[in-house]
């Protein structure tokens, strides 16, 4: 007992160690909520172009922060990722890609709706695939997520915007994607995996981007979108993930799905339909709940494949 009380650090350090976890997250929240802000000050660029330079701005502070970490060991940190690692990285671009065209198309409120239930959609996908079994609190989230998803994309469908919808949808199963690989590769740091996925969305956009010539005021938003918008909403859960458990990021994070409608309503004039406002209530109470379910049990596996 008395060993145990030496290393175990005092109750108020870990209080403030916590305390410093959920401001990292909130502050990610923070940075996720302000796309759609963004977006609707753009003037002339079309989508590729802005994720061109948005892409570019997000894997130069990603891989800014990772020199820092690593240093001169910077080159085994990117070969240790492996193949999981490049998985996370194609799920992760091509994710970025899909939001910013559901952005485009949808209402921000739909956008952000679609994507708050990737952290389920992940959780039944690692379900399927690394036999990680959800506590039930964690399927009725999944299912009321769902209900939440059905109202809030309703009449965004109804006002012809079914293609922002299937955006959105791409976007949540790519961010899904990548965080079942990411978790699948948690023995390693898998930041260098960030780094590559600004890569692969730059690669994607390259072929398709009509030119380079854009304004300032959207080149502006582009590198704020690529550096604060994303880049710093992965460097803070990063930061985060260190201090407090996945389920406080969690809960932390919904602040999204209630800033992200409030940024473009306050400073845009977007309006917020009823369904999409009881849609999203929904999808909080769902998130709430996944948020305080029991960590997901993983099934006994006699081996696991190497990545």
């Amino acid at each position: 007992m008395a060993d145990r009380a030496a290393v175990s650090p005092p109750p108020a350090q870990n209080r403030s160690t916590r305390r410093i976890g959920l401001l990292y997250a909130a502050l990610a929240a923070l940075c996720a909520s302000s796309a759609g802000l963004l977006l609707r000050h753009v003037e002339a660029a079309d989508g590729w172009t802005l994720l061109f330079y948005r892409s570019l701005g997000f894997a130069g502070v990603v891989l800014l922060f990772t020199l820092v970490q690593h240093r001169r060991g910077v080159l085994r940190a990117f070969v240790a990722i492996g193949r999981t690692g490049l998985l996370a990285a194609v799920c992760l671009g091509g994710a970025f890609i899909a939001f910013i065209f559901s952005m485009l198309h949808t209402t921000v409120a739909n956008a952000v709706a679609l994507l708050s239930v990737a952290p389920m959609v992940a959780g039944l996908i690692g379900w399927l695939l690394l036999r990680e079994r959800p506590h039930a609190l964690s399927w009725t989230a999944m299912a009321l997520a769902a209900a939440g998803v059905a109202l809030t994309v309703r009449e965004g469908l109804a006002l012809g915007g079914g293609a922002g919808i299937l955006f959105g949808a791409a976007a949540c199963l790519g961010f899904a994607g990548a965080v079942v690989a990411l978790r699948a590769g948690r023995d390693r740091d898998m930041m260098p995996a960030i780094v590559l996925s600004g890569a692969v969305a730059f690669a994607i956009c390259l072929p398709a981007v009509d030119t380079v010539v854009i304004g300032r005021n959207d080149l502006m938003i582009a590198l704020l979108l690529g550096s604060v918008q994303i880049g710093g909403q992965y460097i803070l859960i990063t930061l985060a993930a260190r201090r407090i458990p996945a389920s406080d990021i969690a809960l932390m994070m919904i602040l999204e799905v209630l800033l992200a409608p409030l940024w473009v309503w306050i400073f845009a004039g977007e309006a917020i339909a009823a369904l999409t406002l009881a849609g999203g209530g929904v999808i909080l109470i769902a998130l709430a709940l996944n948020a305080v379910a029991p960590p997901a049990q993983s099934a006994p596996t006699a081996s696991r494949a190497s990545a």
